[in-house]
């Protein structure tokens, strides 16, 4: 199983250009942000699965411009996985015909182009040798983080998120996590911005995870743009763990 970072930002302006997408092998996308923007037709054709962490612009603005650059190119529709208040927002308040054209009514109701797949959370989808399994996560309603692995090996995506302790608890132990993705948008003078909207700043992670393996590598992702090196920074006062900077074009194997 292959995963390309092709966005992983926490805005615009800063030294990543591209909002948060993640790309596994050729099908699979967790997040729809502007990543996307990286990929030819030819790339996006071929993704049929899309998962959904949050329904924030950042992270689902992209699945407006995959529907529209693959429409009338597949011969099935792309599925759109997410918890229920996440799919609600999507159908609500983007692909509503206002905002966004409704591509699960074209080209019509009997073959539309994108259809929707509530996942509940904990639930788990096998696809192929790959399994996804969903975790709640402290951030907007509908909130998730995915476990993704095959073969063994795997990751966690947390999405966007605040301490969640459950989350950790139920990953302990899990031989085949090897890496977490995982949100700090936030510098520590910012803790009361970062409570109020639900991200970590980096003396609120390193909390959160004082249990988990250090053997775990953590990638940090959402960092806000221009706050970047001063984030990572005070994450670096930590000598037991190695966070790392994740990158747009990134490639990990597992």
């Amino acid at each position: 199983m292959n995963l390309q970072i092709l966005g992983c930002a926490g805005g615009i302006g800063g030294s990543e250009p591209y909002t948060t997408s993640l790309l596994i092998d050729d099908d699979i996308l967790l997040d729809a942000g502007t990543g996307l923007s990286r990929l030819s037709v030819e790339q996006l054709v071929a993704i049929d699965h899309v998962f959904i962490s949050h329904s924030h612009l950042d992270h689902v603005a992209g699945l407006t411009w995959l529907m529209d650059a693959v429409f009338g190119k597949r011969d099935k529709p792309v599925t759109v996985h997410a918890t229920a208040e996440v799919l609600h927002a999507l159908k609500t308040h983007i692909f509503n015909w206002i905002i966004w054209p409704d591509f699960s009514t074209l080209p019509d109701t009997d073959k539309p182009s994108m259809q929707y797949q509530e996942m509940l959370p904990g639930s788990t989808l096998t696809l192929g040798d790959r399994l996804i399994t969903s975790h709640v996560v402290d951030h907007v309603p509908g909130s998730v983080a995915y476990w993704v692995r095959a073969e063994g090996k795997g990751f966690l995506f947390t999405g966007d998120m605040a301490s969640t302790p459950a989350l950790w608890e139920n990953l302990t132990g899990q031989k085949a996590l090897s890496m977490v993705i995982v949100d700090c948008s936030f510098p520590n003078a910012e803790v009361e911005l970062a409570l109020v909207s639900k991200h970590f700043c980096p003396a609120a992670l390193i909390n959160d995870i004082a249990a988990v393996s250090t053997e775990i590598d953590f990638h940090i992702y959402h960092l806000k743009p221009g706050q970047e090196a001063q984030i990572m920074a005070e994450l670096g006062q930590n000598k037991e763990r190695n966070f790392k900077a994740l990158k747009m074009g990134e490639q990990f194997s597992f």
